[in-house]
């Protein structure tokens, strides 16, 4: 089973949190006066408040994302989200149409100055695309929680970037998200042992007390017929009939 609302909460606002640091230059602020400076013109920000953001993925965590955004006065947006676009943020699984969702002609349909945060998953996101787009003046900022290799190498190309936040995947790494996880699968496996029901399992569908009523015979029948099957293998058998 795995824990799907667990690090909800934790993993919204640490995207968030990145979202504001990547604002007001706060990485970059707080490294030069530990070193002794006062640069105060060097780290002008920007102000979210009045930004159009676009969130790619309005789930659990999208929701979140977008309840802290409209408290912070940002006009939120998921429909044809990156036309215009001052902020977009990522909350959507990596798969073969998701891979590099975040790409050249994308990011070419931001406004100058766009922001990109990602919290999900690092294939999103075309890093060199990423790279020449901040390079070129048009994406003003990008944060990374997660990369498409992890850890990045040395030779990472965002490393050079001016305007960048990095860190390594702490989405879910709180206090809470952990506590909250653990107490989620000691409910889930509960409740299969006592009635039953099926949440959030890796190898089949969710399914509640009333439904394992109904098929929970033919479910016990398939795992006695595979149980016969891997007795009896290959070798031993041509086929099997009941």
């Amino acid at each position: 089973m795995n824990t799907p609302s667990g690090n909800t909460i934790s993993t919204a606002e640490h995207a968030f949190t990145l979202m504001l640091s990547l604002a007001r230059n706060i990485p970059q602020a707080h490294a030069t006066v530990i070193a002794g400076k006062w640069d105060r013109k060097s780290f002008e920000g920007c102000e979210i408040h009045g930004k159009r953001l676009a969130i790619l993925g309005m789930g659990r965590i999208g929701t979140e994302f977008a309840k802290r955004a409209q408290a912070f006065g940002m006009h939120v947006i998921a429909y044809d989200p990156l036309t215009g676009a001052d902020v977009v943020t990522l909350h959507i699984p990596l798969n073969d149409d998701t891979k590099h969702i975040i790409n050249a002609p994308r990011l070419a349909l931001m406004n100058k100055g766009a922001l990109v945060i990602n919290c999900a998953r690092g294939g999103l996101v075309d890093e060199a695309a990423i790279k020449d787009s901040l390079d070129a003046g048009h994406l003003a900022g990008v944060a990374l929680d997660v990369y498409e290799v992890e850890p990045p190498p040395a030779d990472f190309p965002l490393f050079s970037a001016k305007k960048t936040v990095f860190t390594p995947h702490l989405g879910a790494s709180t206090a809470e998200a952990q506590e909250n996880v653990g107490i989620e699968v000691a409910h889930q496996v509960r409740d299969f042992l006592v009635t039953g029901e099926i949440r959030n399992a890796v190898n089949m569908p969710n399914l509640d007390a009333k439904t394992i009523a109904e098929v929970g015979k033919y479910m016990e029948l398939a795992t006695a017929l595979g149980k016969l099957a891997a007795k009896i293998g290959p070798s031993q058998a041509d086929a099997i009939r009941v």
